[in-house]
């Protein structure tokens, strides 16, 4: 398998292709690595990078295997928006004031998926703050969408999903208010999860804002669901946390959508929309249709 195709697996494949032996978590980690080391210069989609301690981590992984105690996302890359706190990383925010900032702990999800086993290969750009759909700072310069340079990746977790398409890790974190997860799951072509307020703990002062959700940026559906299933939940900093935990299913495909209300706006009444996403939304719809799902237009 060539690098591209392993930069290139989903997070479901990695993981069943370590649990058969097939792939090591060291191989698939140089094999990012790699990636990334020649995407980065065109792309500019890391602000940090911890490639030394992630091979060290994808050591400890591979014996994990072979003991036979794999944890649920044991192994696989991920991608950090520079917005959350990694212990004894930087928290830049993108902004000059914060540039040497660095946390002496990390936030309830990313240690929840370190504790899952997840490997964090990077800090990914985000805008001064967080607060544009597109990704350029003074601090780290502009991010650029791997599928065209010209253009932005979006905003604010443009890191993010840059890093996704390109390849440059398997899994990947973001934060949303008004679409700084969605914007650059659309702009990349990974999916970008905006999970309902009160699943995912936030922590103070973020949890007093009912808009400002983490979550999760993959290349895949399933791999969303993977990572929600384990950064979901109660924790005692987030009393907006304290209700019944929604598994997500990783493997199964509904065979229905009766009951289901879907209510889209192509352009939300005022966007220029390209001619190749409106077709792709459409047959989407019919697809919703089909399963027995009742779509309706909102002007």
């Amino acid at each position: 398998m060539s690098d591209t195709d392993l930069c290139y697996l989903t997070g479901v494949e990695a993981l069943a292709l370590f649990r058969s032996g097939d792939l090591s978590p060291v191989e698939l980690m140089q094999a990012v690595i790699r990636r990334a080391e020649s995407m980065q210069p065109g792309i500019n989609a890391f602000t940090d990078t911890f490639y030394e301690q992630a091979l060290e981590a994808a050591s400890v992984a591979e014996k994990r295997y072979l003991g036979g105690r794999p944890r649920k996302l044991e192994g696989l890359p991920l991608a950090v928006k520079d917005e959350l706190r990694l212990k004894g990383a930087r928290r830049t925010s993108s902004s000059l004031v914060f540039r040497d900032r660095v946390d002496d702990d990390s936030d309830v999800i990313i240690d929840r998926l370190l504790r899952a086993g997840s490997i964090p290969v990077a800090k990914t750009a985000t805008p001064e703050f967080c607060l544009l759909g597109s990704c350029h700072s003074r601090l780290f310069g502009v991010t650029r969408n791997p599928w065209d340079l010209d253009l932005t990746p979006g905003g604010s977790s443009g890191g993010t999903g840059a890093a996704l398409a390109a390849g440059m890790a398997i899994l990947g974190t973001g934060t949303d208010i008004g679409g700084s997860i969605r914007i650059p799951a659309a702009q990349c072509g990974i999916v970008g999860y905006k999970p309902p307020y009160g699943r995912n703990p936030e922590v103070p002062v973020f949890n007093l804002d009912f808009y400002s959700h983490s979550g999760p940026m993959t290349r895949s559906v399933a791999d969303a669901a993977l990572m929600q299933n384990v950064i979901s939940g109660p924790h005692n900093q987030d009393i907006s946390t304290l209700r019944s935990r929604v598994r997500l299913d990783t493997e199964g495909v509904p065979e229905s959508l009766e009951g289901w209300r879907i209510a889209w706006s192509m352009d939300l009444g005022f966007m220029e929309i390209d001619r190749d996403v409106e077709n792709n939304t459409l047959r989407a719809l019919d697809t919703f249709r089909d399963l027995g799902a009742i779509v309706d237009f909102i002007s």
